[in-house]
């Protein structure tokens, strides 16, 4: 029996053999790295979807410490005073389908420490310039807002008309524009004044990961049927050609012997 098949250990077959299995591999991965992304985005739905009470931001976010990655999404609660003049907006943003810009001011903490609240959206009037948009409390706030992770840099930071712009909310480029520390991440006001908008609830499309991993799950799995088609295939093509050639050569034989 392996004799029939031998042929898989010529060069040609090798070389697809070892592709096969490349591909292969590459579709586990992928289909493994799409899990795990659906887990933590099913998780962080779960996140946003309990949490229903705020927590001190000390315990959340406290001064001097990394963002637990646990926190990302809770709500927290904030004591401070807004620093108006160092506010920044960010350019080109989208919530609710909407185009606009979002507002976000320093709110100064007890002990000397920052956090950057978003304090809403103002929808763009098409004009390429900042609308007309409420100025933050005076005096001191408390305010509720969802932890967000700080954004990867990109882009720059500008200073148009007293304030800062930028397309991202990232510490790396704003953290140098200002004389105290921030906490671990910002957080978003699910109560802005009138004027603003709060940002839209973040939902996070956890089936769709889920879809791609069975997906490349399966393209893993066809490859190993994949080649056991192939290699029948050309066994059977191998048996053909034998079989013609076996019949032209009984007929050769028998019309030698007749011209005898």
């Amino acid at each position: 029996m392996l004799q029939r098949y031998r042929f898989v250990f010529t060069p040609r077959w090798l070389l697809l053999t070892l592709a096969g299995v490349v591909v292969m591999v590459v579709c586990a991965l992928l289909s493994q790295w799409q899990w795990g992304r659906a887990v933590q985005r099913a998780a962080a739905n779960e996140v946003i979807q309990t949490s229903t009470e705020s927590q001190p931001i000390d315990d959340t976010l406290p001064a001097a410490e990394g963002l637990d990655p646990d926190q990302r999404w809770t709500l927290v609660e904030a004591t401070g005073v807004y620093d108006a003049d160092q506010e920044v907006v960010l350019r080109a943003q989208t919530n609710d389908s909407l185009n606009g810009f979002e507002i976000v001011t320093p709110l100064v903490l007890a002990d000397g420490t920052a956090v950057l609240v978003d304090r809403g959206f103002v929808p763009s009037e098409n004009t390429g310039t900042v609308p007309d948009y409420p100025a933050p409390p005076t005096g001191e706030v408390t305010i509720t807002g969802r932890v967000y992770e700080y954004e990867e840099a990109s882009g720059g930071v500008t200073e148009v008309d007293g304030h800062l712009e930028s397309r991202r909310l990232s510490i790396d480029m704003l953290g140098s524009y200002y004389d105290y520390e921030f906490r671990s991440a910002w957080i978003a006001d699910i109560e802005p004044v009138e004027g603003l908008t709060r940002l839209e609830t973040p939902t996070f499309k956890d089936w769709q990961n889920y879809s791609y991993a069975v997906q490349w799950a399966l393209f893993a799995a066809l490859v190993p049927l994949g080649w056991v088609t192939l290699v029948r295939r050309e066994r059977k093509d191998l048996d053909e050609a034998a079989a013609v050639e076996d019949g032209e050569t009984a007929a050769s034989e028998a019309e030698a012997a007749e011209s005898l």
